[in-house]
């Protein structure tokens, strides 16, 4: 059974959303929110992260600094994180506080360890490269019998752009490896001759609702990615395929939030899930100059509760003004539309939508 929260919460204009990491990525995410009248709270172990120019404020601290994170919980109405190397424990005590946080700790928990990734995405019915989890000398003996080589060993935690793996093509080898890191639990996985590695950025908001960018194509270069291609050089079908995988992995694992499937595609056109990023990913960084709402403004977006911010065709620019008055300018509104007509009747819906500023303002009086 699916656990969906059919509760939306709310976040009024001008609320504060907070950041785990203050990197390129958060940065991305906060330019997007203070564009739609969103104050930026961030926490990262650097003084000078890049978030730092856009934020209202910052904390400098570790993401396994509990004191530290449940201050940024203080401060903020929601939270969330930029990529998935953060302290799940940190996470968990900002939930057990009372504090908002999306994706949940759940969703970093299956998503940060290699092998509870791919254990997920199995047991709904989708298929990943053939792998084995190793946390004793035997597991070695048993994966190369029934995964065999050539194949990556990998750390569970911490692995990104190549990081935290070594690719094997014998038993001894193996051993050797699993040896070097003090028998620490790994992840052996068969290497696969893909044909093309897609991914597919999406948002889903709190009642369920999914959103899709077209599927990329990436092309990595020394494990990281290089160039990417929209749309994917794939068929309709394939595009299709994928996006059900990334709806059917976001739905059973209850995401809440962007996140990205990374996937290879074979030469049969068989689909194969490599790794879940509960983040905004790099390879959405198109979107901010091709789309009309990008994977930031989407990922903002499902804070809200405003109508306006339903319409993909809609993009809302609040100035950030705290007190609304009479006749003051608090932002603006942009509809796309293929005609003239259109786009005016969907401007005036959306200016009816936007009865609560009236609200605020007959308020403030």
């Amino acid at each position: 059974m699916l656990a969906v929260d059919r509760k939306r919460q709310s976040l009024e204009v001008g609320g504060k959303i907070g950041i785990l990491g203050g990197g390129q990525l958060g940065r991305m995410l906060a330019l997007a929110a203070r564009q739609m009248g969103y104050r930026i709270f961030f926490l990262d172990p650097s003084s000078d992260a890049p978030c730092s120019s856009v934020a209202d404020k910052k904390i400098v601290a570790n993401y396994d600094d509990i004191p530290a994170v449940l201050k940024l919980g203080s401060k903020c109405d929601i939270v969330t994180y930029e990529f998935e190397n953060i302290d799940v424990q940190a996470v968990i005590a900002l939930e057990e506080a009372g504090y908002q946080v999306y994706p949940s700790s759940n969703v970093l928990k299956t998503t940060q360890h290699r092998i509870l990734e791919k254990e997920f995405v199995c047991s709904i019915g989708i298929k990943t490269a053939p792998f084995y989890p190793i946390y004793t000398s035997i597991d070695l003996e048993k994966a190369a019998h029934q995964v065999g080589f050539p194949a990556l060993l990998k750390t569970v935690y911490g692995g990104y752009d190549g990081k935290g793996q070594v690719k094997i093509i014998s038993l001894e080898q193996a051993q050797q490896v699993f040896h070097s890191l003090n028998h620490r639990t790994l992840i052996w996985e068969k290497i696969i001759n893909f044909t093309k590695e897609l991914a597919i950025i999406c948002v889903r908001d709190q009642i369920g609702q999914i959103v899709t960018y077209p599927v990329t194509e990436n092309i990595h270069v020394d494990n990281i990615l290089d160039t990417t291609i929209v749309p994917a050089r794939t068929s309709t079908k394939v595009a299709s395929q994928a996006t059900e995988i990334a709806k059917k992995i976001a739905q059973h694992l209850n995401i809440v939030g962007v996140f990205c499937v990374e996937m290879f595609l074979l030469e049969n056109d068989e689909i194969l899930v490599n790794e879940i990023a509960p983040r905004p990913h790099n390879s959405g960084h198109y979107t901010i100059d091709a789309c009309m709402s990008s994977r930031d403004h989407k990922g903002d977006r499902f804070f809200g509760t405003t109508e306006i911010l339903a319409n993909p065709n809609v993009c809302l620019h609040l100035y950030g003004k705290k007190k609304a008055k009479p006749k003051r300018k608090m932002g603006h509104f942009t509809v796309l539309s293929d005609d003239i007509k259109t786009a005016l009747g969907i401007a005036e819906e959306t200016r009816k939508k936007l009865s609560w500023l009236e609200t605020k303002t007959k308020r403030s009086k």
